[in-house]
């Protein structure tokens, strides 16, 4: 068998797969320029291969045809491929800043090439009717034309020589563009797309040289099979690398059916070679054995190949996709992908930075941001184009609302009504968008997928919204989700701050109270759902005086239980000095007033009581007026003070002093036992709690008056809760008892409820 048959053969089976190839990826989007000019450097390399074919066609000796001048220099129209190649790594990934300074950059790259293939087709249009009918110059010019003619002829055998040099010029410009846009990609599938491409076009560039380049300068003469032979596999490999890419990494966004269409033509090709050189083989061998025509047998090999190769094909199909089709960016992947993270994880951000990580290195998108509609305003997540990070974006909230209720996705670069050019101004510039998909649950708007445009500057294409949709469907339901459990996580949060502030509370208002000299204390404190501020305090002077407090803080929770532990510790600090009741209220006030916020006060009731005399100085402010009850059934109200703690700094308070006689009674209470209401909405109020705190036996303890005092007041509410902290304390002055200092009787469990 000839050969040149094969090589010829070889090349145009080359040529037909690299137009198809060319054809495949203008089909995808003809509209887009990096897609037009990876088709032009296929079309000029497939058209190099199939001209290639065309020198060895016909050839029966081994020596290569002769072909027509004309033909000769028409083939130097397929080294076009290598400004293209030029072209081509100018502008990918990204249009390089050079190629939008210089005007008419395209024009300039192709020049050189333009001007050598008219150069020579015009030589071969010229030359033979010059040759026919020369022109005569005067005798006195003919030296001169002489010379001219030799140094053009010179000029053309040195252009024809050394052109390839241009050609590998363009090649290594390219070759090293590409290796410093890998250097600085940093997503992934782009470094690998860069990464295939770069090292095929390499090895392209690499075998050329060898074959034309290489020879001229070192004056090596190869045959014409060998240099065949290096063009076509420089050609099979810078093809065979853009394929490579498009099928493995999605190389100009191509679909998955035409690259499912790809990688099934190879297999079937490699197949159908594999069953030609079979069945001629084995012609051969027959016909040499069995001295038949074989051309019978061929019918019979076919139907053979038929029902052999089936099960061959389908399981080739099936690794090659294994194999080639697992690309990380692929659709199903990434919907695979982000679905068992969706499902998966349970934290907001890390599901949303996953995300949107995920969507721009799909995409290769220049910028893609997350936003979830929070309580405390929008969350932003990037994921490209920026360092990854949340932000906070307060404008973000009323232009996700004012989004079409109607419309899946929606695009800036397009006219568009429904949206401001305000809105539109504050997404373009701030967030560099280019579409935007509303997270929706339920007909609330969530959130919202804000991307920007691709880094290879090509379209959006429909596959791509059809994905981006159905990713933002799933993702809705997981935004209301995640956002659902950071409520709940917080008011979790808050629940711990409730015990802690319980706790802070609970250590230290007094739960056992010792008599003084002729006098009996007893408190309780119970709080309300939310912790409160409500507080009092024993705090004995010696044996034969002690300090009582109640007080009661603006606010709930841990400030709250902070303010009155300041209070506590503040009081303790001065109660063994020799200031006055009314002289440690304003130390008091003057430490809130100017350590807490506006925000924050206290009401205050504070009264030394002497157990010698059974006189108690006391002073108020703002509190609730406590009540005494004489053993004779007299009322009298405990008023003389001042302002509230913390209102105003500087603030003097007035001093009072009453006189106690065994058998007397002193209620201090808190509002939140006066304004309690039921379910009918009455108020438990100040004169139900003056008639109880009157009408109770004069036998009766402390302790059992506080008690009595909560049980009526429990039974007033019917079972419903208090809504404010209740405190409660009762002083009395027993009759008879001596005036030493006796500890509390033991107690089974808190008088803190």
């Amino acid at each position: 068998m000839n050969p040149f048959f094969w090589l010829a053969t070889g090349n145009l089976i080359l040529g037909g797969m690299v137009f198809l190839l060319g054809l495949i990826i203008l089909r995808e989007n003809p509209r887009q320029t990096l897609n037009r000019v990876v088709v032009f450097m296929l079309f000029f390399g497939g058209l190099g291969s199939i001209l290639a074919a065309m020198t060895f066609l016909g050839s029966g000796s081994g020596e290569a045809v002769r072909r027509p001048v004309l033909a000769q220099n028409f083939a130097y129209l397929w080294e076009f491929f290598f400004p293209t190649l030029f072209l081509f790594a100018a502008i990918f990934p990204r249009e390089r800043n050079f190629v939008r300074r210089i005007r008419g950059f395209p024009v300039l790259v192709y020049a050189p090439h333009a001007f050598h293939f008219i150069l020579f087709l015009g030589i071969s249009l010229l030359g033979p009717k010059l040759a026919e009918h020369p022109v005569s110059l005067p005798a006195l010019l003919r030296p001169f034309g002489d010379v001219a003619g030799l140094f053009f002829e010179l000029f053309l055998a040195v252009h024809r020589a050394l052109f390839s040099l241009v050609n590998l010029g363009y090649g290594v410009v390219g070759a090293a563009l590409l290796f410093h846009s890998y250097r600085h990609a940093r997503v992934p599938r782009l470094r690998e797309q860069i990464r295939v491409i770069g090292i095929g076009l390499t090895a392209c560039l690499l075998l050329y040289s060898f074959a034309t380049s290489i020879p001229v300068l070192l004056s090596w003469s190869i045959p014409a099979w060998a240099r065949a032979l290096l063009i076509i596999s420089a050609l099979t490999l810078g093809s065979g690398s853009i394929t490579y890419a498009m099928v493995r990494y999605k190389f100009l966004d191509t679909k998955l059916l035409a690259r499912r269409g790809i990688l099934y033509a190879v297999a079937s090709a490699v197949l159908v070679g594999f069953y030609l050189t079979v069945v001629v083989q084995l012609s051969q061998l027959i016909s040499g054995i069995m001295g038949m025509d074989t051309r019978a047998l061929e019918p019979f090999f076919l139907v053979m190949a038929l029902i052999l190769f089936q099960p061959a094909i389908s399981r080739l199909e099936d690794r090659l996709e294994r194999v080639f089709l697992q690309d990380p960016g692929d659709y199903r992947n990434v919907l695979r992908r982000m679905g068992r993270d969706l499902l998966t994880t349970i934290d907001l951000n890390e599901m949303l930075s996953q995300s949107i990580r995920t969507i721009g290195e799909a995409l290769l998108l220049r910028s893609a941001h997350v936003v979830a509609l929070s309580r405390d305003g929008p969350i932003l997540f990037t994921g490209a184009g920026e360092p990854p990070g949340i932000k906070a974006t307060a404008g973000l909230a009323p232009i996700l609302a004012r989004l079409p209720q109607d419309r899946e996705s929606v695009r800036l670069d397009a006219e568009d009504d429904d949206l401001s050019p305000e809105d539109r101004t504050v997404l373009t510039r701030e967030f560099h968008t280019h579409i935007v998909f509303p997270l929706r649950s339920k007909g609330e708007t969530v959130g919202a997928l804000i991307l920007g445009e691709k880094v290879t500057g090509t379209e959006i294409t429909a596959e791509e919204v059809a994905l981006l949709t159905s990713l933002a469907s799933q993702m809705s339901v997981s935004v209301q989700n995640g956002l659902l459990l950071r409520d709940r996580v917080a008011m979790a949060r808050i629940e711990e701050e409730m015990n802690l502030a319980r706790i802070i509370q609970s250590r230290f208002l007094p739960s056992r109270f010792p008599r003084v000299g002729r006098f009996e204390v007893h408190a309780v404190n119970t709080p309300s759902r939310q912790v409160g501020g409500d507080f009092y305090d024993f705090v004995p002077l010696g044996e034969s005086a002690f300090y009582l407090a109640i007080a009661d803080v603006s606010g709930k929770g841990v400030p709250a239980a902070l303010l009155t532990s300041m209070l506590q510790a503040s009081l303790r600090t001065q109660a063994d000095s020799a200031y006055s009741v009314s002289g440690i209220l304003s130390n008091i006030n003057h430490l809130v007033s100017t350590s807490t916020s506006v925000e924050q006060f206290a009401t205050f009731f504070l009264a030394r009581v002497d157990s010698g005399r059974l006189r108690m100085e006391f002073s108020n402010a703002g509190h609730n007026h406590p009540m005494v009850c004489r053993k004779n059934g007299e009322r009298l109200f405990l008023e003389r003070g001042g302002l509230l703690l913390g209102m105003f700094e500087g603030v003097r308070y007035e001093e009072g002093a009453v006189d106690l006689s065994p058998g007397d009674r002193v209620f201090f209470y808190t509002d939140g036992v006066t304004e309690a209401v039921n379910r009918e909405g009455d108020d438990y109020g100040e004169e139900r709690f003056c008639k109880l705190a009157g009408d109770f036996p004069a036998g009766f303890s402390a302790r059992e008056m506080t008690e009595g005092i909560l049980a009526d007041l429990y039974g007033f509410l019917e079972g419903g809760e208090p809504q404010d902290d209740i405190t409660v304390m009762v002083l009395r002055v027993l009759e008879n008892e001596p005036a030493t200092l006796t500890p509390a009787p033991a107690e089974v469990g808190t008088e803190t409820y």
